[in-house]
């Protein structure tokens, strides 16, 4: 048996073809969804002094199963609120209710087994369509899947899309065209398909295409769901011919459902509620206007017309309730949440995450951000002429500087000077370049393309080696030799190493800048304004000491400060300096000119230490030592890049954390605070948790009915226990793996009770015996733990 569980499930993982062309029917049910969010009130008072909440849905029930269904609403209706927590893609602050797959909650697993395509394609522009998808393939899939059978899933589904003959096209820039809106739609589709998901969800799928081209797109999707696919979609205003592709209909209306049932019986339902809808009209328009309150007699602002569209909405809820339709779908709601589903045939147990090592995940995102930079040739272009351009136009104003005190002194540090500038400010070109890319990183990462630290890797890879180091190269050659710096190799590759760290800084800043905001124009002023505050506190333009103690701490975090100390003390220790009417009899050492004229500390290796907060000696940089900051300011230029993968990472970390939390009762969190690496503790107890609470809804129902059950009812009841009786076994076999005494000390005996569970299941249960269940509280913890432990016990 288990063996044939095991090759089921090894068979289903692989996604091969066959699977991909009859995919495993799934159900979504959602039960008693009632969202809010906290929005700022409009007051003469203080932003942050009042806040009010608005409740977009309102106990919101449904089932969706395989083929075609479509949730309408008017704008601002809650359809699209209402897509996204199915999907599982909203915050859980302030979300009440639960949502089954297969009669399963929604756990760490959910993501892998359900597509989400959003609203606006988001797609790699420099890519083709096929490239797309074999993009979603490498990093979605299994690796156990050989690179053939990949290539052949990849096919298949562009066969599926019919995007044959676009497949080896470019998706298309702003200035460079690609291919039409359609087949970017299709294409982000099969970036979905290549998972074979049971459930595929999709934001709005026609916005922005005609007629005809979303006509075509919703043909695509409707051959999926007749294949098995459950597709859910939010859609606002379908034309006929679409309309006539829809199997259920979920309608909603100020966050509260008007109609859920078949499409086809929908004009029925509204013309026993008394609307007609006419005989040329088309239906999608007819139930918008039936969701929205007339005002064609009065004109009203924005306040009346809201009140009336929630007074209309209220309405048509009361009657839909009140109809056959209603009594009908709760008959399929209930029975698609006591739906049984073994632990071989559940889709929420053959889509697992893919296991590729991370290593794999940075080559092919690498691979595709190398392949963006080399197909967009004005970027190289740039990236090499304008080093050349200023590199030489710098050369040229200070080409061949003397030694003398009057002239060469003035010029070389101005050099410097405009050198560093040069280089920091040339960077503000990076900030679009993450703004581009922010909309694909955020979805792919919360599809589970790959991990924030892969992309910040691939990133830096890729950025170092084509838009950092052979930039700095052209640009440090041509300079340093026309202005005449000191003729030594060393002193050179400690040259470039600090245009190259200097650079490297720059962008990291720029990087930082744009993946704090999402607006280029915000970014740009945020970064611009640091560079200038970091300018005036480099050394240059001001004498830091002077400066008083409230602001002077600011040259600790100066790039340019640290830059220019580099490159001065490179050019002038070692460096004779001489009248300008007597080039023989120099006087003056270049020491002396860097902690006099230029005010650098430098005396000795602890001062460059104590000024570049980390050294690294050595030895064949001869007598400067300067080459010894290297290491420190190419932390230092790293360090705002990084810092923004650090505040990410965490960020998204607090918010899963905090997610899993809210399904853990205090005292489990009370108990569990001082242990180390709980993040996925915490994980595999919020779906614990998850599944109890739904064990305990299934026994609520079951006593709700005990006056009039009947055989199959308590049969279901009692068989849905025991299959999530056998899932809470599992997950706390894997709390054994880790932590798992700090949580059976929090709840006596219970990883015994599920044992025992299994293991007198598995020997005395048939398929006619039936299973009662009890419950059972631990009294003397009911106050701070009120959730009912369970046993089950075969008769």
């Amino acid at each position: 048996m288990a063996t044939n569980g095991h090759s089921t499930l090894q068979k289903l993982v692989s996604n091969d073809v066959s699977t991909l062309e009859n995919p495993q029917s799934s159900t979504i049910s959602f039960h008693s969804i009632n969202y809010t969010i906290g929005t700022q009130k409009s007051s003469y008072s203080l932003p942050f002094m009042k806040m009010q909440h608005k409740q977009i849905l309102y106990d919101i029930n449904g089932v969706f199963k395989s083929g075609m269904n479509a949730i309408l609403g008017p704008t601002g209706s809650g359809k699209s609120s209402l897509l996204d927590i199915l999907a599982d893609r909203k915050d859980r602050n302030g979300l009440e209710g639960e949502v089954l797959l297969d009669g399963q909650p929604q756990m760490s697993e959910y993501k892998y087994c359900v597509g989400y395509v959003v609203q606006d394609n988001i797609l790699s522009e420099t890519l083709t369509v096929r490239e797309n998808i074999r993009f979603s393939a490498n990093l979605r899939l299994s690796k156990t899947i050989s690179r053939k059978t990949k290539a052949t899933i990849v096919e298949h589904v562009i066969e599926q899309l019919g995007l044959e003959g676009c497949a080896d096209s470019r998706v298309g820039t702003e200035s460079v065209r690609g291919i039409s809106g359609g087949e970017r739609k299709r294409t982000s589709i099969g970036m979905e398909l290549v998972l074979s998901p049971s459930v595929l969800f999709l934001d709005e799928p026609t916005t922005g295409l005609d007629s005809s081209t979303a006509h075509a797109v919703l043909e695509s999707l409707h051959r999926l769901s007749r294949r098995g696919h459950t597709i859910i979609f939010s859609i606002h205003q379908p034309r006929y011919s679409i309309f006539k592709l829809f199997d259920t209909i979920f309608l909603v209306a100020a966050g509260r459902c008007v109609y859920h049932g078949p499409a086809n019986s929908v004009l029925p339902y509204f013309s026993s509620i008394g609307y007609e809808c006419e005989q040329h009209d088309n239906p999608a328009d007819f139930l918008l206007d039936v969701t929205h309150a007339d005002t064609s007699k009065n004109k009203v602002n924005n306040h009346e017309l809201n009140k009336k569209n929630e007074e209309n909405a209220h309405r048509l809820h009361d009657l839909y309730i009140a109809s056959n339709v209603y009594t009908l779908m709760q008959q399929e709601i209930k029975a698609a949440r006591n739906r049984i589903v073994t632990t071989a045939t559940s889709a929420v147990n053959y889509h697992q995450p893919s296991t590729k090592s991370r290593f794999s995940e940075i080559l092919y995102v690498a691979q595709r951000t190398l392949r963006n930079v080399y197909r967009n040739p004005a970027l190289i272009t740039m990236q090499t002429f304008v080093p050349t351009f200023l590199a030489v136009l710098i050369g040229l104003i200070y080409l061949k500087v003397d030694n003398s005190e009057s002239v060469g002194v003035p010029n070389r540090m101005g050099a410097i000077f405009f050198i560093v500038v040069n280089q920091v400010m040339s960077n503000l070109s990076a900030i679009e370049l993450f703004i581009k890319e922010r909309a694909l990183f955020i979805h792919e990462n919360a599809s589970g393309y790959y991990h924030v630290s892969t992309y910040f890797i691939a990133k830096l890879i890729c950025d170092l080696i084509p838009l950092r180091i052979i930039p700095s190269i052209i640009f440090s050659t041509i300079v340093y030799f026309m202005i005449g710096f000191q003729s030594s190799v060393a002193k050179f590759f400690i040259f470039y190493l600090a245009i190259f760290l200097t650079t490297t800084c720059g962008a990291s800043i720029c990087f930082l800048s744009s993946a704090s905001v999402k607006v280029f124009g915000v970014a740009n002023l945020l970064a611009a304004m640091s560079f200038v505050l970091m300018m005036i506190f480099g050394g240059f333009l001001v004498v830091v000491s002077s400066v008083g103690k409230y602001l002077s701490w600011i040259k600790w975090v100066s790039l340019f400060r640290y830059a220019i100390n580099i490159i001065t003390i490179n050019e002038f220790e070692g460096l004779e300096i001489c009248p300008r009417n007597n080039p023989n009899n120099c006087t003056m050492s270049g020491t002396y000119v860097i902690n006099n004229d230029a005010h650098i500390q430098y005396n000795n290796d602890w001062d460059l230490w104590y000024n570049f907060v980390a050294l690294t000696y050595e030895n064949w940089f001869n007598k400067t030592q300067s080459g010894n900051v290297g290491a420190a300011l190419f932390i230092i230029g790293y360090i705002g890049f990084y810092g923004f993968v650090i505040i990410s990472f965490f960020v998204q970390q607090l918010k899963e954390t905090q997610k899993q939390r809210a399904d853990l009762p205090a005292y489990v969190l009370k108990t569990l605070w001082d242990i180390p690496n709980k993040n996925k503790l915490y994980e595999e107890l919020a779906d614990v948790e998850r599944l109890k609470r739904i064990f305990h809804s299934y026994f609520s129902d079951h006593e709700s009915h005990t006056e009039t059950t009947n055989e199959e009812l308590q049969t279901i009841v009692d068989k849905r226990a025991y299959a999530c009786a056998s899932k809470y076994r599992e997950k706390l076999r894997r709390l054994h793996l880790s932590h798992v005494d700090y949580y059976t000390d929090t709840i006596p005996s219970l990883s015994r009770r599920t044992n025992d569970v299994q293991e007198q299941a598995s020997q005395s249960m048939t398929p006619t015996q039936t299973i009662s269940t009890k419950t059972s509280i631990d009294s003397s913890k009911q106050d701070d733990y009120d959730t009912h432990f369970f046993s089950v016990s075969v008769v």
